[in-house]
């Protein structure tokens, strides 16, 4: 007699955090931002979310969690340990609650990734990102120190310990046989990385824009030096320019969240429909010089169709972001190997619904 097993399926080894959601009343954006290994939250002020119940989480199917307390006076709330529906993968996430500062002074920073040893500033619970995050992919060497990546710690600082400094380094090349990466712009930028398209999709890895509602933007100040890298223009085809100059960016956007728009990203950040306003320093205007250089640059909210709301900015569908490039056309993988920009002593203005 003929005889059949039907064989059970296979555990789903996934253990990824989908959603997570808190009260009603307990955040000043609508929704936490889920990364690869982090949450970020952004709590109301005077609102305390270490001891608050999550009224909802929605994780990759059979997986389970775990809340683990964290006591240390610090911007992480508690972790969550998801264990996959195999029993075989446990990932933690720390939960962080997430302010936006009045000054940015570049004194602090962390180490983000696990297993890598690049930095990024941090400013209280506001974490930047930045074009490290790309070359640890890219790279793929976990021994290579953080001196070593575009974008490090200023060996001078206008005050106080540090600052950051980018820099325009020589890419890897042709990598996992994907994307051609000839040369590597140091960026840093607020708002979120996507691991998960680094190789496929890199203009989509980077997710420009934070919550922010705490007043209308007026103008972005701070303090830099810039030094033009020397030898040819490298193209992003990996040809070179001779006598091709290269310049920093330095800008901010103030943008429009929707059911569509969340973030923006290197393909849409200068064009997208959501923006309301943008602060830049035009590339006329960048100083070569040795010392720090005062810069002041005020948001035009002309060019845009959307108009500005303070019922929507304290509705929390607004999001900022700032972006400091050591090559002007970096996300292209362009530009003049040793660019060099350094950034201390950042600030935001912004005015309450009386002009104050």
């Amino acid at each position: 007699m003929p005889c059949s097993c039907i064989r059970d399926e296979a555990m789903n080894d996934e253990a990824d955090i989908l959603s997570v959601s808190f009260s009603d009343g307990c955040l000043r954006a609508k929704k936490p931002e889920i990364g690869n290994d982090y949450i970020f939250v952004f709590p109301k002020k005077h609102v305390s979310l270490r001891d608050s119940a999550l009224t909802a989480i929605e994780l990759t199917p059979g997986a389970s969690y775990q809340r683990i307390a964290h006591t240390a006076v610090s911007d992480t709330l508690f972790f969550l340990d998801v264990t996959s529906q195999s029993g075989r993968y446990v990932k933690r996430y720390p939960v962080i609650a997430s302010y936006f500062p009045s000054v940015f002074d570049f004194e602090s920073w962390a180490t983000p990734t696990v297993g890598y040893l690049y930095e990024n500033p941090k400013e209280g619970s506001l974490q930047w990102f930045s074009s490290n995050n790309g070359a640890a992919i890219a790279w793929n060497n976990p021994a290579r120190l953080a001196a070593d990546y575009p974008i490090r710690r200023a060996v001078r600082a206008l005050s106080g310990a540090s600052a950051v400094e980018l820099r325009t380094m020589k890419g890897p090349g042709h990598i996992f046989g994907t994307i051609d990466v000839p040369c590597m712009s140091g960026s840093l930028y607020l708002g979120g990385f996507n691991p998960l398209t680094g190789l496929t999709n890199p203009l989509h890895s980077t997710r420009f824009g934070v919550p922010f509602s705490d007043g209308r933007p007026v103008k972005l100040t701070g303090y830099y030096i810039y030094k033009e890298g020397e030898g040819d223009y490298i193209n992003p085809d990996g040809s070179t320019t001779a006598n091709r100059r290269d310049t920093c960016a330095i800008y901010a956007v103030l943008f429009k969240t929707d059911s569509d728009t969340q973030y923006l990203y290197g393909d849409d950040i200068a064009t997208s429909p959501n923006i309301i306003a943008r602060a830049e320093l035009s590339p006329d205007d960048v100083r070569i010089s040795p010392d720090f250089t005062r810069f002041e640059i005020a948001f035009n909210y002309a060019p845009y169709t959307v108009p500005f709301s303070f019922a929507e900015l304290y509705n929390d569908e607004y999001k900022i972001t700032i972006v400091f490039a050591s090559s002007h056309k970096g996300d292209t993988y362009e530009g003049r190997i040793g660019n060099t920009l350094i950034i201390d002593r950042l600030e935001l203005e912004y005015e309450d619904e009386n002009g104050h």
